[in-house]
């Protein structure tokens, strides 16, 4: 065990410098929030000036397709006049009121008192963009506010959670939520907090064809044109080979609980492909539905790029044009046929854009005509032409003539729910950022958790009894107390399905939405700029054709279906960003918007005064620790212990009980030697410390040092030896060697000095005086 003490001393050296080296100062986030008050913070980018300042006038909705209806709630006078070939209506004074009532806008916001301050309702959603209008008998000519679109910023690659103008983007999976943004004031090192957030967003799945437009980059003459495809062919991968001979049935009655969009993208994916069949005769209709097949695969059936405008070689072709994949009515010209003869197939049963027009509402599920109620929601679906891809799979950017390219061919549909999510914030100002919504990160985002279905929000849908053409319908979050309202569906789950139907929305910067009500209209027009991958100027372009990163990414998510639902899901994010903005944030208070009270109402107030107190967690300074530093301390440490445990141990056993370390000590005490050697017989060595200090421990002794009468070289002589070793000292008579070595301090002392061997061989020892000089003498 003697390595034991060099270690534990190495050990303890080694620690008393590495160990404080571990310290450093950090910025921590404190262990207890604390409340602090916010303020509102702008965007200085695009999204933020660019949206105009919010105006007074309100919401505003108008009932009614082609004649105008009387809205729920409102006590509008009409009547109409018509005959077989004339209709019209009269409003009573010229006073269609257009505002919103007072009891339909508590309804619709009720369920916000079960919910945090930061939670929006529908009134909470407006147009980011938005213009006035009037119209004859309506509120006595007056102006009223209605949504339009203008596009501020393309957000689709940014693949990240991000705060914008009135707004959190989601462009990761999709979806926004809705928050007029503060953030907490006289805070210097950062705070974070977690709030509850209205979400809406899209949920798209789609159907693979089975079919691929193929298609060869041709060799030009010294120079390549890449927007002139050749050698241009439907591939039978199994979609018309394998079609499954039977009509597919989807069951859409329960669409807020499931609204099935696998199974409408398939029924889309079917209709395509069995119209494309006939128009080609590759089977036929009743009756002998598909009595023949001749179609194999891997066959290959050309078509020119009028026929088919979705062969693209730079980017997606979304379109909501069912007939896009062979259109029966395209155009061919003499010189078409010259260069593609094979293309001209014969359509032998007629097949025109009516035919295909009856696909895009079998997959929405609802039309116009169908009542406004809870179960028919949104559902917007149309192709997607996947970004195209070497042939012979290699994933090379670039665009080289005489290679091979194929497109795989998708329809989707895509519906929106409203949701409500967790939404962790962080406010760190930088000299780079400075006081401005750049310093507001959004750390995570998480589905909120129920413990059953009692604790999931009440949802509510307005059904009034009307077509969905003829009402934009509220929506929102309901009171248990007033789930049982007249003209309210109501129900219980962690989403709401948005209603509405399929192609009811128009996104163009040169059309305003009929009415003031955002969050049904303004969403219905972001679901109609999906498939419309050219918006003429209006929108961003989309398909990847101008922006060869926005193309990569395309083709990344063109490789399955599952894949491909996250691109029309991207596009409705962006659309929705530059279409909508939020109102609510802390200081917001309990209050109406404007114009949601009844005409003898004064104006709803909006919001408490005084700003609002929200609690944080505020990172402070903190002296903080690196542990790998510690390793040799927490060695020595465990050294310790181990000898700690030893001692304890040997207590124990009855080895180191305190009486038999007191005899060893007083054994092996120097001082108690050195008093048994010059006062020998005065004092029990076991004595107690006081009484041995009395009589043995104050009295003066001296010590001398004696050299062992020896012939060999280098003898080891010690006082400390007792008996066992006869000690001389010239000229001191043997009796006073024998009372305990007491010798007069100036006689000569004996200094243990080895001998050199010729002084051994002669018997000599050396011998000092007290002046220090040597003298010699025979023994």
């Amino acid at each position: 065990m003697t390595w034991m003490r060099p270690l534990a001393l190495g050990l303890v050296a080694i620690a008393a410098v590495v160990t404080p080296l571990g310290l450093y100062d950090d910025i921590v986030p404190s262990k207890t929030p604390q409340s602090v008050a916010f303020a509102y913070v702008q965007d200085p980018g695009p999204m933020g000036y660019g949206t105009p300042g919010r105006s007074d006038l309100g919401f505003t909705r108008t009932c009614g397709n082609l004649l105008p209806l009387q809205c729920p709630g409102t006590t509008v006078e009409i009547t109409y006049f018509e005959n077989a070939t004339y209709a019209e209506a009269n409003i009573t004074n010229d006073d269609y009121d257009t505002r919103i009532p007072r009891v339909l806008a508590d309804l619709y916001q009720s369920g916000l008192q079960q919910q945090p301050q930061s939670v929006s309702s529908f009134f909470d959603i407006q147009a980011r963009y938005y213009t006035y209008t009037f119209q004859t008998g309506v509120a006595h000519g007056a102006k009223y506010i209605a949504g339009a679109f203008r596009y501020l910023s393309n957000m689709v690659l940014n693949n990240a959670v991000e705060p914008v103008e009135g707004l959190v983007v989601d462009t990761v999976t999709g979806g926004i939520a809705f928050r007029n943004h503060s953030v907490p004031q006289g805070i210097s090192l950062g705070a974070e907090w977690t709030e509850d957030l209205l979400w809406v967003e899209p949920e798209t799945a789609c159907a693979d064809t089975n079919i691929s437009v193929e298609f060869r980059i041709p060799l030009g003459n010294g120079f390549t044109v890449l927007t002139d495809l050749a050698n241009i062919s439907l591939v039978d991968n199994g979609g018309f080979a394998n079609l499954v001979q039977e009509y597919p049935y989807v069951n859409v009655t329960d669409a807020q609980n499931d609204p099935n969009l696998e199974g409408r993208a398939y029924k889309a994916a079917w209709l395509v492909n069995v119209y494309t069949m006939l128009v080609m005769n590759l089977t036929r209709p009743n009756p002998d539905a598909f009595g023949y097949m001749k179609s194999k695969v891997g066959d290959r059936h050309p078509v020119n790029k009028y026929q088919t405008p979705g062969a693209k070689l730079n980017g997606i072709y979304a379109t909501n044009l069912w007939q896009s994949l062979l259109d029966p009515e395209a155009y061919i010209s003499n010189y078409t046929l010259d260069d593609a003869p094979n293309t001209n197939y014969s359509n032998p049963f007629g097949l025109s854009f009516m035919n295909y027009s009856d696909i895009a509402t079998l997959c929405s599920g609802a039309g116009g005509r169908d009542l406004a109620n809870l179960t028919n929601v949104h559902v917007e679906c149309g192709m997607i032409y996947g970004a195209a891809q070497r042939r012979d799979g290699s994933k090379s950017l670039v665009l080289e003539p005489e290679t091979w390219w194929t497109q795989k061919v998708y329809t989707c549909a895509t519906a929106m729910k409203a949701t409500v999510k967790e939404v962790r914030f962080r406010w760190n100002t930088t000299s780079l950022t400075g006081n401005t919504l750049k310093s507001l990160t959004v750390v995570n985002v998480r589905e909120k958790a129920y413990a059953d279905k009692e604790s999931m929000p009440l949802w509510g849908v307005e059904t009034p009894g009307y077509e969905l053409q003829d009402v934009s319908q509220l929506w929102g979050l309901i009171a248990p107390d007033l789930a049982h309202s007249v003209n309210l569906s109501t129900i219980r789950a962690p989403h709401l399905y948005i209603p509405g139907y399929g192609g009811s929305g128009i996104l163009s910067a040169a059309v305003a939405t009929k009415d003031n009500l955002p969050a049904h209209e303004g969403l219905s027009s972001v679901m109609g700029g999906i498939f419309q991958t050219y918006s003429n100027g209006d929108y961003a372009d989309y398909s990847g054709g101008t922006n060869m990163a926005m193309y990569k990414r395309w083709r990344d998510y063109s490789t399955s279906a599952a894949a491909m639902g996250t691109i029309p899901n991207l596009i409705w994010t962006d659309l929705a960003a530059n279409m909508l903005v939020g109102t609510r944030s802390w200081d917001s208070g309990t209050g109406l918007p404007p114009n949601l009270q009844k005409r003898d109402a004064a104006s709803a107030s909006s919001g408490e005064t005084g700003q609002p107190l929200v609690p944080v967690t505020i990172y402070e300074r903190q002296i903080r620790y690196h542990w790998p530093f510690a390793v040799p301390a927490l060695l020595a440490l465990l050294l310790f212990v181990v000898v700690l445990l030893a001692a304890l141990l040997s207590v124990l056993a009855g080895k180191g009980v305190p009486a038999r370390v007191r005899h060893y000590l007083f054994h092996l005490s120097s001082g108690r030697l050195l008093g048994e050697i010059h006062y020998p017989g005065e004092c029990d060595k076991l004595a107690p410390t006081n009484q041995w200090l009395a009589r043995v421990g104050k009295r003066p002794s001296d010590l001398h040092t004696y050299v062992q009468h020896t012939s060999g070289v280098g003898a080891a002589p010690s006082p400390f030896l007792g008996g066992q070793h006869d000690h001389m000292a010239g000229g001191v008579p043997g009796n006073e060697k024998d009372n305990g070595m007491n010798v007069d301090t100036h006689e000569l002392r004996r200094v243990a000095t080895p001998l050199s061997e010729s002084d051994a061989m002669l018997g000599q020892t050396r011998l000092y005086a007290e002046d220090g000089r040597q003298r010699s003498q025979a023994l």
